[in-house]
């Protein structure tokens, strides 16, 4: 009775576990599966739209014949705008913009200002890592939304 018990409480973790990896890949699949049979994934990445934008091109894609049904529209934007959206660059932007643009807390944004007023634009990923209080992880985490370009 035991080792029925175990055995039914690990398939239990383990479905769980399943569930939320394939939520996190559900938007990634639904794009290779809408757009990938006329697109390949380089041509999307190179794209940088807006939330408003990535739903215009689907909407005109789904007109052209893409499967995407009502209720994968928000996912295949939501992956879309957020793994392809604008950048953001770290080095002009106000805390503000960092804030929706890059979605760092506004604490991290306000150090990040204070920072980059202090030593300087940051050249790379690994300069921003530098600002004391902010997590590497979340940063890494944001490293496809992030415009390092300094203005000349």
């Amino acid at each position: 009775m035991k080792l029925q018990r175990v055995i039914g409480v690990a398939m239990y973790v383990a479905t769980c576990i399943g569930t939320a990896a394939g939520a996190q890949d559900d938007g990634k699949a639904l794009v290779d599966r809408a757009c990938g049979k006329c697109h390949g994934m380089a041509s999307v990445s190179r794209e940088r739209n807006t939330r408003g934008r990535w739903a215009a091109i689907v909407d005109d894609m789904i007109a052209r014949g893409a499967e995407v049904s009502d209720t994968e529209f928000d996912k295949v934007v939501d992956y879309l705008t957020t793994r392809f959206g604008p950048r953001t660059n770290v080095n002009t932007a106000s805390a503000e913009d960092l804030v929706g643009g890059a979605g760092f807390s506004r604490d991290a944004a306000a150090a990040i200002v204070a920072y980059r007023q202090k030593n300087g634009p940051f050249k790379s990923l690994e300069d921003l890592k530098k600002v004391p209080s902010l997590d590497a992880g979340d940063v890494e985490s944001k490293k496809d939304r992030l415009d390092f370009s300094i203005a000349k």
